[in-house]
């Protein structure tokens, strides 16, 4: 049996002038996807009206195996969602650009089929004077009849029988002989009013789309410019760019004007302006930086253990003469880039580049004290407080025992004074300096090795910005202690990045690049599943469990753009060679491992068939020589880089279908803020998800976000917001049983009380089973419950128990999906673990077209003031893109946090919006991720309030917590900003939005 059949019979059949255009109704509320709503809903379709000759009614029936949907319209047409099994049809299915979904309707009183039933191919749905047929693929795109018919003909073609195609194409004879496309914008919606110039052997003219977005072409080849004013702008013919991958005239580079050969008759031409999307090259930037680099290729690579696994395979390719390897980076050690690998240390691998002669290392150093610092009992005991905060801080977190409370908040902070003023005691004050300068970042016995194996071949970074440099200096500070007295400033070189010039690879690169979250650095060694244990080192007792699992995203780019990032490095090694101590007399220092190659070298970096158009972008902070002890000014941006922001900024405007961001931090200025309400209000129907770790280690992070969340939820002041399109989540590990040590029953209790499915307390035992640690999950009969506080010690039976205060599922918010009920006395109890999965990425992905992976954190001080490096692309040929990045780590991302296998993730969640739903699937079904409501924000390690017992135990000791110390850390130490930022305001409350 054919694949597909002709949903009517051509025969005496004719079609209306023109195709009809419906936009599929969107709904509010949740879920979004639900009976009555297409399952593309919001998503503009066009209908080919078919009539018979004499008005009397014809049959229409099912075109393919599968499942239908009542579509609720107003208005008398009935409207039929059918989507095909995927097993009826799977040869043909394979060779289409995504899932097709049907849209079948009809004038008259036919009944639909019931929602969910079962249709066979050839069915008749309903008998009409007058039908309607459309079909929209995963993407979304609006094509009109004739192209998806074309399309499911050339993929039955050499699967069904040559009669069958015959049959199914025969369908065309219902659509229109005139040469013509549809413009489309980047989502594939019709752009009406765009004027066109049409160049051919006739001449040239201005033709301006039709309300479908139409475009009439004279015959022959044609030239098309989209004239937009200002505008850069990207074409793209979708069908042939899916059928001919090879064929370099499907698309074009900004502002050029695209060739239409004689042969495309009809189909669709996809437009966007790349100056909408990219960031404009800001004044005084190195003229080789910044460039928008066409026939690149950025492959996105999800967690570590690949990304290693891939760099590995370049380093290995990398030892002959010329070759080499340049690493930037903030933590550096060694480990196995690959744990089943014995021969994949890091340390061998750069022996291995020319005997170490082939490497580079910039390194960041944080912190850095002043030369000749005076070291009075004041400075002394500034410097002991912030080794004993950082050190507890450090510490507690590898034991994963961080406890954020009050209570914990003063045990860290009193017993690491206790051990750094024991430390001041027995050793020079000059000691401990360098302890904290060389130690706070992790990469010092890294930095002593290689130096070792090649003097010169590492060097220790540190940022320029000083505190001098920062623009929001109307903050009070509150303490005795001024810290630019002893420390130059609190910025750092984030930037994350490795460059490998090697043999030339199967596309014959000889250079690549790699970016993003991941530093060399063996807790990056994670994999989807997140199992969460750090590399054992052979000679190591045991493993060291790390702090949590590790989430991250980086980027291999190849082609023109490569040479950019390897720019990037140059410009930052010779400057930091300007910055270090003379060298000794007869030495010169070291320059770079490989000089970098010109972006029109196709030796080295060859045009790629991906034919991506990339970016790489900086943040360079602007020194401010107004202010006594600024900065020195970066060489390649002297009047300071924000195009990281700017390029975002711009993403985010342009977002018509949906935002995605993954962050460790997320707590953006407020010009960010707005971007996002604004993008809400300007398209009603995008989704907007936020994946950020369930615990931040940004001091006082939690008060920006709780009142950041609620004003993108809905802001006070305007009534604008997301509302249920916004989900704001956490991933967290499967539960995990806590370790049992001497008791092998620990965690495995029972109710020894019963309660009521309102109740809040819960009385468990025995006792001698229960974990010390509060808060603590706990499971009764499979109900998800989180005890919070502990009450009293208590006996039933004899048997020893403990009262505690729970919090429940359901009320106003159903937090982790659980039903609160009954549970007898005896019920069965177990306690397990909820480890989060650290979000160590930084990425933004927009509309399944523009993606962006680097180092950047979504704050201030990552836009505005330290160094750090993004990339962002589009794939030239747009939706038509058989290797779209963005669709790429989209669907690879949300199949990772949705428990999806990753393989599974572009066939299931290729329709971002229909995807969406699944976040609201319970953790308890599948999802890692866990709403950020039901986890609560964490009070964050930080100075405490008035009223706080902390303020009143330090007082009993003659101390005193200083008002005024949040804003004050806040805007001088965790989130400072330079003059690139056009909008300081003051925190870590947000602003006017």
């Amino acid at each position: 049996m054919p694949s597909f059949l002709p949903f009517v019979d051509p025969a005496g059949k004719h079609r209306a002038e023109a195709d009809r255009t419906l936009v599929l109704p969107r709904v509010t509320g949740a879920p979004l996807i639900r009976p009555g709503v297409a399952r593309h809903s919001g998503a503009t379709l066009l209908l080919l009206p078919i009539e018979a000759d004499n008005m009397q009614s014809f049959a229409i029936a099912a075109p393919v195996t599968g499942t239908c949907r009542p579509i609720t319209l107003p208005g008398a047409m009935t409207l039929v969602e059918l989507s095909p099994l995927p097993f009826a049809a799977r040869r043909v299915l394979r060779r289409l650009p995504g899932l097709p979904t049907f849209y079948l309707g009809w004038e008259g009183v036919a009944q639909p089929p019931a929602d969910d039933m079962l249709v066979q191919a050839g069915e008749v749905l309903a008998t009409t004077p007058k039908a309607f047929a459309g079909l929209l693929f995963d993407d979304r795109m609006a094509l009109s009849p004739v192209s998806w018919v074309e399309l499911v003909a050339a993929a039955m073609t050499g699967v069904d029988s040559a009669a069958a195609v015959t049959a199914w194409r025969a369908l065309t004879a219902f659509a229109g002989t005139e040469r013509a496309l549809r413009v489309l914008d980047h989502v594939g919606r019709p752009l009406a009013g765009e004027r066109i110039r049409v160049a051919s052997g006739a001449g040239s003219s201005t033709v301006t789309t039709g309300d479908d977005g139409s475009l009439p072409l004279p015959p022959g080849e044609v030239g098309l410019l989209w004239e937009r004013d200002g505008a850069r702008p990207v074409h793209a013919l979708y069908e042939r760019a899916l059928a001919e991958q090879g064929d370099r005239n499907t698309s074009t580079r900004p502002g050029e004007q695209l060739a239409v050969p004689a042969s495309v008759t009809r189909g669709h031409l996809q437009v966007l302006d790349a100056g909408r999307w990219f960031a404009a090259r800001p004044e005084g930037l190195d003229p080789s930086l910044g460039h928008v680099r066409a026939d690149s290729r950025l492959e996105p690579l999800v967690d570590g253990m690949d990304t290693l696994r891939l760099l590995l395979a370049d380093l290995r390719a990398a030892t002959e003469p010329g070759c080499g390897a340049h690493f930037a980076g903030w933590s550096f050690n060694d480990f196995p880039f690959d744990p089943a690998d014995p021969d994949s240390m890091f340390t061998e691998l750069v022996t291995g580049l020319r005997g170490g002669a082939g490497a580079r290392f910039l390194m960041d150093k944080y912190l850095v004290f002043h030369d000749g610092a005076p070291l009075d009992d004041l400075h002394k005991a500034a410097i002991v407080l912030l080794v004993a905060v950082v050190d507890g801080v450090l510490l507690a977190s590898i034991a994963e025992k961080v406890t954020t409370d009050e209570r914990g908040y003063l045990a860290t902070v009193t017993l690491g004074a206790l051990a750094g003023l024991l430390a001041a005691a027995l050793i020079t004050p000059e000691f401990i300096i360098r302890k904290i300068e060389d130690l706070i970042d992790g990469s010092e016995e890294l930095f002593e090795t290689m130096q070792a194996l090649v003097p010169g071949i590492a060097l220790r970074a540190r940022h320029p910005a000083r505190f001098a440099d920062n623009e929001i200096r109307t903050v009070i500070n509150p303490f005795p202690i001024e810290p630019s007295s002893f420390i130059a400033g609190v910025g750092s070189w984030h930037q994350k990045f490795q460059v490998v010039r090697r043999s030339p690879d199967d596309l014959g690169n000889r250079v690549v690049g790699y970016l993003g979250g991941i530093d060399i650095n063996q807790n990056r060694l994670d994999t989807p599943g997140h199992h969460g244990r750090a590399w054992k080192a052979p000679d190591a007792i045991s493993a060291t469990p790390s702090p949590a699992a590790f989430h991250d995203v980086h980027a291999r780019i190849t082609g023109p753009v490569a040479a950019d990032l390897a720019l990037t490095f140059e410009r930052r090694w010779s400057f930091e060679t300007s910055l270090q101590p003379p060298p000794a007399p007869g030495t010169t220092p070291l320059g770079v491992a490989f000089t970098t190659p010109e972006p029109t070298n196709t030796t080295d970096v060859p045009p790629q068939d991906a034919r991506h158009l990339v970016q790489v972008c900086r943040s360079g902070y602007r020194a401010n020589p107004s202010n006594p002890g600024a900065g020195t000014p970066l060489p390649w941006s002297p009047l300071g880089e924000r195009t990281i922001f700017e390029a975002i900024h711009r993403a985010i405007g342009q977002a018509r279908e949906y935002i995605y961001i993954e962050d460790q931090y997320f707590t953006p200025p407020d010009t960010y803020i707005k971007a996002l309400l604004d993008a809400s209000e300007r398209e009603p129907g995008a989704r907007l998800v936020i994946v950020i770790p369930s615990g931040s280690d940004q001091k006082f992070g939690d008060i920006r976000r709780r009142e950041m969340f609620e004003r993108l939820r809905q802001d006070p002041a305007t009534g604008r917001g997301w509302g249920e399109r916004m989900i704001v989540a956490a991933p967290l590990r499967r539960p995990v049983l806590a370790d049992g040590g001497r008791i092998a029953s620990q965690g495995r209790l029972v109710l020894h009380e019963p309660i009521s499915a309102g109740a809040d307390e819960v009385v468990l035992g025995p006792r001698s089973r229960l974990v010390s640690d509060l808060p603590f999950w706990l499971w009764i009969e499979g109900e998800r419950m989180l005890a919070v506080e502990r009450r009293a010690d208590t006996e039933v039976d004899g048997v020893p128990g403990r009262r505690y205060l729970v919090r429940r599922a359901g009320g106003a918010e159903p937090l982790w999906g659980a039903v609160p009920r009954a549970h007898a006395k005896g019920a069965p109890v177990t306690l397990a673990q909820m480890k989060g999965i650290y979000v160590h990425s930084k990425a933004i992905i927009v509309d399944d077209v523009f993606v962006g992976i680097g180092s950047c954190n979504t704050n201030r001080r990552g836009f505005f003031h330290d160094g750090e490096i993004q990339a962002f692309a589009v794939p030239e040929r747009l939706k038509g893109s058989p290797e779209n990045p963005a669709l790429a780590l989209r669907t690879a991302l949300w199949a990772e946090h949705l428990g999806i296998p990753p393989a599974m993730g572009r066939s299931l969640l290729a329709d971002p919006v229909a995807a969406f739903e699944l976040f609201r699937r319970p953790f308890a079904i599948g999802n890692r991720l866990s709403s950020f409501d039901a986890l609560g924000v964490a009070p964050e390690l930080g100075f405490p309030d008035e009223g706080s017992a902390v303020k009143q135990l330090a007082a009993g000791f003659g101390l005193v917590v200083a008002d005024g110390a949040v804003p004050w850390a806040w805007n001088t130490l965790v989130d400072p900003t330079t003059l690139t930022d056009p909008d300081p305001v003051e925190g870590p409350e947000l602003g006017e939005v």
